[in-house]
């Protein structure tokens, strides 16, 4: 998604560790999406299991109790409180209202299976290139699955009521992530799921306002994958010097004329470099071929072993202690305990962060991040306790029927997320800087980057 955005955007999150250009870094954008992402996923299994009831009221009363349980339902939450009315007006009502004048809500059944948060991946998709074929990895997650209406539903905040197309590039990504479920197996995919035909179903992009349907045989997608891929390819990979030129020759934009949609903007792209330190361009360079060994080192630790889930078996993932499998033996609250299946799964025991699949498969499936809290050795159980959102409601009947004979793949979660940390805290480091020539003296990080890359000599102080 940064990569056919801007080249500039993905050379930012692969080399500075700064993620979705489209999520503005400061305010509660991303809070908000996981509230309303949320309680639509409440909302509907709610009604789904008979546990509340819309119909047989009027329009407006309707409205009213919908509006009641998502009051509680974000103060449940610890959302602000001073935020949740204007969350409700700008973003819930307008959907609330939309979905019972269509009759969607009033619709749902106990006989409907949606499925919600669905993660999606392989290591070997195809798309077409002329007159062959390339193939790519990639991964995502689906905002929901609809099978009884055949949808594949990417949920955004953003929007106006007055759109004519969805919002930038919502369709681009719904449309991949049809791409990674159809290029899927039967036997890769969740064992009810293997005579359902992905290709037939519509791919839509809602909004608070809108829902758009999605030509899933739109030219340019195929186009900007391709582009998208050879960014990614060049700037992870060379080391010639041009590559960084030739992203910013590329950029999407300017500072007279700036793509509004994008988070990075002035912030990182076009920020203001400040006379003092005096050796800034020293820095600069010393500071590069650190990005992309931070880089590097993420690769390994991080994206390898997404890779390694879709190119090997389950055999080999067990043998080399990548995954191993338990049983599902109680769930209370949102502390699950497993029986393990692994003879040796002492190994467990050196990680403290995890990835269970209690749904699917590891190419699809619903991905709860764990952390692990007790091992009992002796009765060969393991308890965790999962940290995603929705892991309460998402435990329901609907999807998993017989709770006790499910048995999830546990994946190791190396902590890569510290080597974009630090990319981000070399890039802060190496826009350090004042105005003034006092200011700067004043403070000791530019005084000590002016001793370590200038020409200041750095002397121990006297008593």
């Amino acid at each position: 998604m940064n990569a056919n955005l801007c080249p500039v955007a993905i050379y930012h999150d692969l080399l500075h560790g700064l993620g979705n250009a489209l999520i503005k870094p400061f305010g509660n954008e991303q809070r908000i999406g996981e509230l309303y992402h949320s309680f639509i996923a409440f909302l509907k299994l709610s009604i789904i299991r008979k546990e509340f009831k819309i119909d047989g009221y009027e329009f407006q009363s309707q409205v009213g109790v919908i509006r009641d349980q998502f009051f509680s339902f974000a103060r449940q939450k610890k959302f602000p409180e001073e935020s949740i009315n204007e969350v409700y007006k700008v973003f819930i009502e307008p959907w609330i209202k939309r979905k019972i004048n269509e009759n969607y809500l009033q619709s749902l059944n106990p006989s409907d299976h949606i499925f919600f948060e669905i993660s999606v991946g392989n290591a070997k998709i195809p798309f077409d290139l002329n007159q062959g074929l390339r193939h790519y990895p990639l991964h995502g997650r689906l905002d929901e699955i609809d099978l009884e209406r055949k949808q594949l539903i990417e949920r955004t905040l953003k929007g106006v009521v007055d759109d004519d197309n969805p919002p930038l590039l919502k369709d681009y990504q719904v449309w991949l992530l049809w791409k990674i479920l159809t290029s899927l197996k039967p036997d890769q995919l969740p064992q009810n799921w293997k005579n359902i035909d992905f290709n037939s179903f519509d791919l839509v992009v809602e909004t608070p306002y809108k829902d758009f349907i999605i030509d899933r045989e739109n030219k340019f997608f195929l186009s900007d994958t391709h582009a998208a891929y050879c960014w990614i390819n060049d700037i992870s990979i060379s080391t010639n010097p041009r590559v960084s030129a030739e992203v910013y020759e590329n950029q999407s934009c300017t500072p007279i004329n700036p793509k509004i949609e994008c988070a990075h903007q002035f912030i990182n792209c076009f920020s203001k470099n400040y006379p003092f330190p005096e050796c800034r361009y020293d820095i600069k360079t010393e500071f590069k071929p650190w990005y992309r060994l931070l880089l590097w080192e993420k690769l390994w630790e991080g994206d390898l072993l997404q890779y390694q889930f879709f190119i090997l078996s389950r055999q080999e993932l067990l043998a080399q202690r990548i995954i191993s499998e338990g049983k599902i033996c109680g769930y209370e609250k949102n502390k699950l305990t497993l029986e393990i299946k692994d003879d040796n799964f002492s190994w467990l025991g050196g990680f403290d962060e995890f990835i269970i699949i209690r749904f699917g498969s590891i190419f699809c499936g619903k991905r709860e991040k764990a952390k692990l809290i007790d091992i009992n050795k002796k009765e060969r159980r393991i308890v965790f306790e999962l940290n995603s959102y929705d892991s309460k409601f998402l435990s329901n009947a609907i999807l998993f029927p017989v709770i006790n004979e499910v048995t999830p793949p546990i994946i190791q979660e190396p902590p890569s997320y510290l080597k974009r940390n630090m990319q981000k805290g070399l890039l802060k480091m190496q826009r350090v800087g004042a105005i003034k020539l006092q200011k700067a003296k004043e403070r000791s990080v530019i005084q000590m980057m002016e001793g370590v890359f200038g020409k200041k000599q750095i002397r121990r102080g006297s008593k």
